[in-house]
């Protein structure tokens, strides 16, 4: 009987501590390591949204660079523009060129390592620039200004007052950039005033400075003067036609924002909003173009010469005529840190843009 009260006591016995502490040790682990199967998870889904945002701000950059590339040199002159000395350096803050002539305002223009980037890590580092003119197709209904005279202006001897065709210039606006093509000259102007609809005026002192007063001195005058029998050089053969046309720049200011600049043609605002800053991205730790020219070669900078340093007296701005493809960098960091890297990350977008229109003749 004794015997049989013992085995009972024997059979309900519970686990032992050892037991015990082996499956709370497994039961551990399985929980440690479902809770870093889901904080790897969340992780990375924090870390794909974070890159969602970033990568669709940059793609829309990037879009629009790549359109305007495209369009840069779309029935523009094959040359370019001429503009005062020094109006590129001074709208763009690219480096002065060194020839001591007018500018030439080509399809693309471009500036290499010129702008700080408080988001850089490299304190030495420097983000680009470019530019680009294209013609307003949709202005005039497609057709050009006719121009058959340019003239004084009563009580403003610096003032050109350019003629047209008959109620020609019904579709022109205040503050217009025109590029007004002879064969003789292409010269890149502002209008300034509409006196009627059949004259443009371009007076200096307008708000790109880009305008030249009648009857200045060598390179300081305007070229829109009438050539004549005694006026031979620093004019204009007339018949001559105007078109509107489009300038827009790209550049990153210090506190990371990428912004594209519009000069010029903005209709109904004043003197002061003629040149637009409007933001395209931001968080953009550095941003870098490349140019692809006619024989293939590949550089940072086609203006800079055989010595590839702008604003020497090898300077060679007509090469921005010569590129076919431009590749742009768009490196983005992101708004968050990084769970894992203890910072936020950075993504880096690469574009490759055809510039075929520089290739064709005006039209």
């Amino acid at each position: 009987m004794r015997h049989h009260e013992k085995t009972n006591q024997s059979n309900q016995a519970g686990f032992s501590i050892v037991e015990m502490i082996v499956a709370m040790v497994v039961f551990m682990i399985i929980v440690g390591t479902i809770y870093g199967l889901l904080q790897i998870g969340l992780i990375d889904r924090n870390r794909a949204s974070r890159r969602s945002d970033v990568l669709k701000n940059a793609r829309a950059a990037m879009h629009l660079i790549g359109r305007d590339a495209l369009n840069a040199g779309l029935s523009y002159n094959k040359s370019g523009a001429v503009v005062p000395d020094g109006f590129i350096s001074a709208r763009l803050g690219i480096t002065t060129y060194a020839d001591g002539e007018r500018d030439v305002l080509t399809s693309i223009v471009g500036g290499n390592d010129l702008f700080y980037d408080i988001l850089n890590t490299d304190p030495n580092s420097r983000t680009d620039l470019i530019s680009f003119s294209y013609r307003d197709s949709d202005f005039n209904g497609g057709n050009v200004i006719s121009l058959n005279n340019a003239t004084t202006v009563g009580g403003a001897p610096t003032t050109v007052r350019l003629q047209t065709a008959p109620n020609d210039a019904r579709n022109a606006k205040g503050y217009d950039l025109y590029l007004v093509e002879s064969d003789s000259s292409q010269v890149a102007v502002m209008a300034t005033g509409l006196p009627s609809q059949s004259a443009i005026d371009i007076a200096p002192g307008d708000p790109l400075a880009i305008n030249q007063p009648l009857g200045g001195s060598g390179i300081t005058g305007s070229l829109l003067q009438k050539c004549t029998a005694v006026i031979t050089e620093n004019c204009t053969t007339y018949v001559a036609s105007v078109k509107r046309f489009f300038w827009v720049a790209y550049r990153v200011k210090a506190d990371g924002t990428l912004v594209r600049i519009v000069f010029g043609n903005n209709t109904g605002a004043g003197p002061a909003q003629q040149i637009q800053e409007l933001p395209v991205a931001y968080n953009i730790e550095d941003f870098q173009v490349r140019y692809i020219l006619e024989d293939g070669s590949a550089t940072d900078d086609p203006a800079a010469g055989p010595d590839a340093v702008a604003g020497t007296a090898d300077d060679t701005p007509q090469n921005f005529n010569l590129v076919r493809q431009i590749t742009v960098t768009i490196r983005v960091q992101a708004t968050e840190s990084d769970e894992q890297l203890g910072r936020p990350e950075s993504i880096t977008l690469i574009g490759t843009f055809s510039t075929r229109n520089l290739e064709y003749d005006a039209g």
